[in-house]
């Protein structure tokens, strides 16, 4: 069988608390909080983020999400262009919430196959809900990476599913919805039972031969029930902190538990239900700890601002869908350029130096990180540019970027609250939707403070 050899966690830094929402809807309070994606983040940018740092050593990219903001258009191939990841197998995985485990399946088969060495397993999920009702309390939003090998520290002993199609979640159009929630929770237990008996009889073990058992459930409730009806100790379900994570967060949960050796029970469910048994020999060090607090706080106004229900957002005149396929190297992978004459370094790729005029060059990778340069703040043009509102204003910045090269950013993940942004402040490149016109979604690199 094949091994996860390392695992990144990202989470947006906002923070919704259920008190705010229950003071703004009345829907009683759930306590603590969820965490809420930026108003420029989906699916397809927070499992970027969660995967920028492994490098580009890989045969196959398998994207799990149950919330992509594109019907007809791979989502994996968007995320492997921003990851610079050229000539790879891309696949999608969606429709349930254990599309992350099925993913995570597939990998395990391609590399235990031995057709693929190096297979990178991204989930990410940002579940549209009604404001007001129960599920906005319920989800939050989060994306996970893991890195699948021939050789690593966590060796993944073996695998069953079970599918079971109704009661259960299910989305027409953009809404969640449940028919009845305690069905849910009966059919929960009993899917999670029927993907886990077996895998024990497979592998010759039994529940003892387990250290500790995690499980995605429907809500915090079934969670708990599923832990004492199993008669072990309940592992942190990250409820009251993060919201359920949709389809990545049995992938949370098992961060969670890789820093720890032992074997581990995974499940998750979602028309049934799948298990995985996964066995750490060395800890594997995750960011989960730093994401969960690394965090501010956001109203319920700005919330519902970030959802696009508050606000109009109407695009001016922008680039069309040609000038970013014909660019793509430098929006999307965000290639510079370095002059082989004076060795000035870039931004965008053009035909000529811009200070010597020399057209010989190389195409070159800019760094993540840099420093503030220069910024302003721009109460006449809100985030993305759009037509300003007076209250939300567009904050870009010039920043210079290790490595070499000026670039002219827009400054995302601060609302209002531009502490922190000035001359020489520490900033890195993060993966976002830039603006969307005529049905269509256009992504690039923006900065933010370093978290």
């Amino acid at each position: 069988m094949a091994c996860i050899s390392a695992c990144s966690v990202y989470i947006p830094i906002w923070r919704l608390s259920r008190d705010e929402i229950s003071k703004n809807t009345g829907v009683p309070s759930m306590g603590g909080e969820r965490a809420v994606a930026n108003w420029d983040e989906d699916a397809i940018t927070m499992a970027v983020d969660a995967a920028k740092d492994f490098g580009k050593n890989f045969d196959a990219l398998l994207f799990a999400s149950t919330s992509t903001p594109f019907k007809i258009k791979q989502s994996a191939s968007i995320v492997a262009s921003a990851l610079d990841l050229e000539n790879i197998f891309t696949m999608d995985f969606s429709n349930s919430f254990r599309a992350s485990t099925n993913a995570l399946i597939t990998a395990n088969e391609l590399v235990d196959s031995g057709k693929f060495n190096r297979v990178l397993v991204v989930s990410a999920d940002k579940i549209p809900v009604k404001p007001g009702s129960v599920y906005e309390q319920l989800y939050g939003d989060a994306a996970v990476a893991l890195v699948v090998e021939k050789e690593g520290r966590a060796k993944i002993l073996g695998y069953n599913s079970y599918p079971r199609a109704l009661p259960g979640y299910w989305m027409l159009k953009d809404e969640v919805k449940s028919y009845d929630m305690r069905l849910d929770g009966l059919s929960y237990a009993t899917s999670v039972q029927n993907a886990v008996m077996p895998l024990f009889a497979k592998l010759s073990l039994t529940p003892m031969d387990f250290e500790r058992f995690v499980a995605s459930a429907p809500d915090p409730k079934s969670y708990e029930g599923l832990m004492k009806a199993v008669g072990v100790k309940s592992q942190e379900f990250f409820f009251r902190n993060l919201g359920i994570a949709g389809c990545a967060h049995s992938l949370l949960l098992l961060a969670s538990q890789l820093e720890k050796p032992g074997r581990i029970l995974l499940a998750s469910h979602g028309d049934g239900a799948d298990a995985i048994a996964i066995e750490v020999n060395e800890r594997i060090e995750t960011n989960l700890g730093k994401m969960l607090e690394s965090k501010k706080e956001i109203s319920y106004g700005d919330y519902l601002y970030n959802l696009g229900i508050l606000s109009s957002r109407d695009a001016p005149d922008r680039p069309s869908i040609t000038k970013f396929w014909r660019e793509e190297k430098s929006i999307i992978r965000f290639y510079g350029m370095k002059c082989k004459r004076c060795g000035t370094v870039s931004y965008p790729i053009s035909k000529a130096c811009v200070e010597c005029g020399s057209q010989e060059f190389d195409e070159i990778k800019l760094g993540f990180k840099g420093k503030i340069y220069t910024f302003t703040i721009d109460y006449l043009v809100s985030p993305g540019n759009y037509l300003g509102d007076g209250v939300h204003p567009h904050c870009v910045a010039v920043v210079d970027l290790e490595g070499g090269g000026r670039v002219f950013f827009e400054i995302t993940d601060v609302l209002r609250d531009f502490k922190g942004i000035e001359c020489d402040a520490e900033v890195e490149r993060t993966f976002r939707l830039l603006f969307e016109k005529n049905d269509f979604r256009y992504y690039g690199w923006k900065a933010r403070l370093r978290r």
